[in-house]
């Protein structure tokens, strides 16, 4: 197989939550493997600072502020993409939040906000880059950040497991829907991985990553640099007959 099947020279990437963590690996990620980024989030100058290292880095990139739950402001965004760039070739939903505790102590208001936050706004980026792609007649890629936790239940996270079950499921439906368009729908679902999104994140790892290097069979919690690879396999020409998975990235943790 050859390399230049994963290269995204020429394509436009649309990355939302790319201001930290994950999001900011994969806004990296596809800018070095030749893809023009368009970056996202609430706070634009948080993503201004990832589109800043990647035009540093000899690549092209621009920062807008995105409320991925408002869909005024999702279209905006596939707009401002198309003009700067021409066209859009590839949406990555990757924004998302969680809310940490005893699902007996959710209150209603609460769950609405981690549902929205993951699986609302993952459907708004997915329709407004579906959209796009139909009126430019030459199919597109979408990728979205699911969880393992889509897969298995999690203490004290039981919306946002639901939440990204909603996210695997919204790629099968599109998958199916959107197939005959040409456009492919995925997600990647990260394990344990050495993030921003938790403010709590490194704590809970030193309190409990004993149990979880013991449980995950590679026996280490993931690099956020360790998202980019499947993610960029999804988005290019080595997936091109690839369409409605959830490719778990968590070193086996859900396989015992």
């Amino acid at each position: 197989m050859s390399v230049s099947l994963f290269d995204l020279s020429g394509k436009v990437a649309i990355v939302t939550g790319s201001s930290r963590g994950i999001g900011r690996a994969l806004a990296l990620g596809y800018a070095k493997a030749g893809a023009r980024v368009v970056g996202c989030s609430r706070q634009v100058a948080e993503a201004q600072q990832t589109a800043d290292q990647i035009q540093a880095a000899g690549g092209e990139a621009v920062a807008v502020a995105c409320d991925v739950t408002d869909p005024d402001q999702v279209n905006s965004l596939v707009t401002m993409a198309v003009e700067t760039y021409g066209r859009l070739d590839i949406m990555h939903a990757n924004a998302g939040m969680d809310i940490s505790k005893p699902v007996m102590d959710f209150s209603p208001d609460e769950f609405d906000a981690v549902v929205r936050g993951n699986l609302h706004g993952a459907y708004l980026c997915a329709m407004a880059a579906c959209r796009q792609f139909i009126s430019q007649g030459d199919g597109g890629c979408i990728v979205l950040t699911s969880s393992n936790a889509s897969v298995a239940g999690f203490e004290a996270l039981t919306p946002y497991c639901a939440a990204k079950g909603g996210v695997d499921a919204l790629v099968r439906g599109l998958a199916n829907e959107m197939g005959p368009h040409g456009i492919r729908v995925n997600a990647i679902n990260p394990g344990y991985t050495n993030h921003q999104m938790n403010p709590q994140s490194e704590e809970i790892v030193a309190e409990q990553g004993r149990d979880i290097i013991a449980r995950t069979p590679l026996r280490r919690v993931g690099d956020i640099e360790e998202m980019v690879g499947p993610s960029v396999f999804l988005a290019s020409a080595a997936a091109s007959y690839v369409t409605g998975i959830h490719l778990l990235v968590d070193g086996g943790w859900c396989a015992v």
